[in-house]
């Protein structure tokens, strides 16, 4: 097997399969639901969705700063998965023990695990793109990560069906349905350490670690000479005001649009289609034209979803009508958009470094990214002050003027080696 095949197979492998263990530790479904089982209380469920963001997000530009020195970044992703990528594994043990017969033991060993894998999780990222760029050539990584991001997308259906027959109506005897639902997430994020043991990594020239106030005036350098960066930068934050509506659209559905309660299992299912259709879509957008124009497609379409709901409200349309089922593509826009910021988004962040500061590059991008925290929580701000109408109409305008910032990013081709920090040769 020549080492393209083998990289490209290890980091499919890994990729598909931490997908997976996230499917069963969801975020947004399996541990908010868990954490509100624990404690009744939804300051510690938004604790945990802080949490999942800010603990990986945050860290990854004093992760990029840490590793540059090194020739090889496999290793740092390795020992940060041997401490991290079992603990779910270990909560699920605790549980079988036992440990849910006391919610405050369960919750804050709960929170201790979860903080400790989303803090490693800042060095996974890092690491996982810079070992990606330099393993897979720029005209291949599109197919590479449009297949893992289909696949993802299939085994999740099947995951969710799982999910649900273990934990049932998820009544107060459920921790043990819980254990083994943990026990999935931690098995799965396990093989993918397994996978990624697998790559091979080549080694690069060393790049020295900066004292601070020269770090810093380095990714100054960057976001005022590398005009395509600080577009990508400005398009994913205004794209990421999404989230103000994010959390609304169900709701809109049920008590507005009389949607009966069966239709949330048809939402989630067109938004994991959504999801795999995009996969293969801007996998081969990516490989042919460039992931500039996944991040245009991906723009243009997550602007759709907030225009078709708010056109159900302004026309009275209900589930009843005729036209109601049409209501669903508000959930496929998710689906396509989400995927869009692993094949799209990162990915051209990850074009844009030159070789040996990828890490600075992602960790920029990413501790950017964090700041998309915030507009989720503008929303149910905007919400109580006006109207659905309005917070639709919002979401819609910034969601188009991101698509139209995003035709402002260059195809990107081979450059000569450069400065870091200093401009960028045209594109």
């Amino acid at each position: 097997m020549n080492g393209f095949r083998r990289n490209a197979l290890a980091l499919f492998g890994e990729s598909t399969l931490f997908g997976l263990g996230m499917v069963f530790a969801g975020p947004t479904t399996v541990l908010p639901e868990f954490v509100s089982q624990l404690t009744g209380s939804p300051v510690y469920v938004g604790l945990v969705i802080a949490l999942t963001e800010g603990a990986w997000r945050l860290p990854q530009i004093l992760v990029a700063r840490w590793l540059l020195p090194a020739p090889r970044k496999k290793p740092w992703l390795t020992r940060a998965g041997l401490v991290a990528r079992p603990m779910y594994l270990l909560y699920a043990l605790a549980l079988w023990l036992g440990a849910g017969g006391n919610p405050a033991l369960a919750l804050a060993l709960f929170l201790s695990m979860h903080a400790v894998k989303m803090l490693a999780l800042s060095v996974d990222s890092v690491v996982w793109w810079d070992v990606f760029a330099k393993a897979i050539p720029s005209h291949r990584r599109g197919r590479v990560l449009g297949a893992s991001t289909v696949v993802r997308g299939l085994l999740a259906v099947g995951a969710g069906a799982l999910i649900a027959r273990l934990l049932g109506d998820g009544d107060a005897a459920s921790f043990q349905a819980y254990a083994a639902v943990f026990a999935l997430a931690g098995a799965a994020f396990v093989l993918s350490l397994l996978s990624w043991t697998m790559v091979k990594e080549t080694e690069e020239p060393t790049v020295p670690r900066l004292p601070w106030g020269q770090y810093l005036e380095q990714l100054k350098g960057i976001l005022k000479h590398d005009r395509p960066y600080r577009t990508l930068l400005i398009v994913r934050l205004l794209a990421g005001f999404e989230g103000l509506a994010l959390g609304f659209y169900v709701l809109i559905a049920r008590q507005l649009l009389g949607f009966p309660a069966a239709y949330l299992g048809v939402f989630a299912a067109v938004q994991t289609v959504g999801g795999i259709l995009a996969g293969v879509a801007f996998g081969t957008l990516s490989e042919r034209i460039g992931n500039h124009r996944v991040i245009q497609t991906a723009t243009g379409i997550s602007a759709t979803g907030p225009l078709v709901a708010v056109l159900f409200l302004l026309t009275g349309t209900t589930a009843a009508h005729p036209l109601g089922i049409l209501y669903i593509w508000v959930f496929v826009a998710m689906g396509v958009f989400l995927n869009a910021n692993f094949i799209g988004f990162a990915n051209f962040a990850v074009e844009l470094a030159p070789p040996g500061h990828r890490g600075t590059y992602i960790g920029l991008f990413s501790t950017f990214s964090g700041l998309v925290l915030i507009p989720p929580l503008l929303g149910g701000w905007v919400l109580e002050r006006t109207s659905y109408v309005f917070l639709l109409c919002l979401t819609a305008a910034i969601a188009v003027t991101a698509h139209v910032v995003s035709w402002w990013l260059p195809q990107i081709r081979r450059r000569p080696p450069q400065t870091l920090g200093e401009p960028r040769p045209p594109t």
